[in-house]
């Protein structure tokens, strides 16, 4: 959106079509994430702005919008013209359908219900090919970026380095209680588990990789799980390997999200997105993480993972930063997301994966994507539950 572009008088018309969607939003959306609420509040804000719906009432501007654009196949009153970026019109179209979903049997009495499967039929269409084009930009940059320079090997090789020298710290503590470098046992703990956090599936090997939430994780140590649905948690059992990630709080957690309802193109339906996810962290870092709570004696009251002076907990700039120094070696500007891109690539690259092995993998790694060859997947398949009891 281009708020900026508006004028004055538009301005004070977008601040005041906010709480009217905020409140119906609440109301018929309730699991709405509260970021999707926001961007969700201003785009219909904006799109009733620019279409000067002021003075109607949310069903009367879905109603009004619905009817222009079974006039303008270009979709122009909703998504803007050719001066708006694919993201943005995506974001709008997706925003918009939230509204013609809900007022889909007004549309059918008011209109006819020839006009609700023609605008719905319309919206996905455009939405598919917004998002095609999307990826299409996205793979194109991919292509251009040092990280295809890298591989999944180079990433292991680096990690095997850095856990030599754990090993020989370790060894040395022991040995003359010698206190060591908090920043070099970090860096260690973070490149494993970006790197090492690995699992057997029918004799292959996987990895777990998440986003930046292992900033955000507090150490839980005991045989019962962290009863805060709060904040994200390492949780270590002392009595066995059965070691796992707890993630209550991230972009895939809450909120809703939405599924293609059979074949008919546009038609789609809400659904709750998990209140919690499990992932399993596998000993070996679990080991590290232990070391680390015994020679700094960690709070449990604050996240695990701090800055360098021990005091302040990350950002998501600064650990982006910090990840780069940790990664130097093989790339000063590697983030999260390129590391998982290598790791996708090499999955992706894996012959003797079936797709539901790569399914589960993708869900184990918190990820939407589905193997190129998607249309060999059966429903069953994409919908497939991942329990920690399927991995060895």
């Amino acid at each position: 959106m281009k708020i900026k572009t508006l004028t004055q008088k538009e301005k004070i018309s977008f601040k005041n079509e906010m709480p009217k969607y905020e409140v119906f939003l609440k109301e018929k959306l309730p699991h709405l994430a509260d970021t999707s609420l926001s961007l969700y509040k201003r785009t219909l804000s904006y799109i009733s702005t620019i279409n000067k719906c002021n003075d109607k009432t949310v069903e009367e501007t879905c109603i009004f919008l619905t009817s222009k654009l079974l006039t303008d196949t270009s979709l122009d009153c909703v998504i803007g013209d050719s001066n708006v970026s694919e993201s943005n019109k995506n974001i709008r179209l997706s925003a918009f359908k939230n509204l013609v979903e809900i007022f889909r049997d007004e549309i059918k009495l008011k209109i006819s219900p020839v006009a609700f499967n023609t605008t719905i039929s319309m919206m996905g269409k455009a939405g598919g090919n917004i998002r095609k084009q999307i990826m299409e930009t996205r793979r194109n940059k991919d292509l251009l970026s040092p990280s295809t320079m890298q591989t999944w090997e180079e990433l292991t090789e680096l990690n095997k380095i850095y856990m030599k020298k754990f090993n020989y710290i370790k060894n040395q503590y022991i040995k003359t209680n010698e206190v060591p470098d908090y920043v070099f046992l970090r860096d260690c703990l973070i490149s494993n588990l970006y790197i090492n956090n690995s699992f057997k599936l029918k004799n292959n090997e996987f990895n777990v990789i998440l986003r930046n939430e292992y900033k955000s994780l507090y150490l839980h140590i005991g045989d019962n799980q962290p009863t805060s649905t709060s904040k994200n948690y390492i949780w270590i059992k002392l009595d066995s390997n059965d070691h796992k990630i707890i993630i209550n709080k991230n972009k895939t957690t809450g909120g809703v999200k939405r599924k293609n309802l059979g074949d008919f193109i546009g038609h789609t339906s809400v659904y709750p997105q998990k209140n919690q996810k499990t992932f399993p962290l596998n000993k070996e870092i679990a080991k590290i993480i232990i070391f680390i709570k015994q020679v700094f004696n960690e709070r449990s009251d604050k996240p695990f993972i701090k800055c360098n002076n021990r005091e302040l907990n990350y950002t998501s700039s600064t650990w982006s930063k910090m990840l780069q120094r940790v990664f130097k070696k093989i790339n000063p500007k590697l983030s999260s997301s390129l590391i998982r891109k290598i790791y996708q690539l090499k999955i992706d690259t894996t012959e003797d994966l079936s797709n539901q092995d790569k399914l589960l993998i993708y869900e184990m790694n918190d990820l939407y994507h589905y193997p190129k060859n998607q249309k060999d997947i059966s429903e069953d398949e994409l919908n497939i539950k991942m329990t920690i009891e399927d991995y060895q």
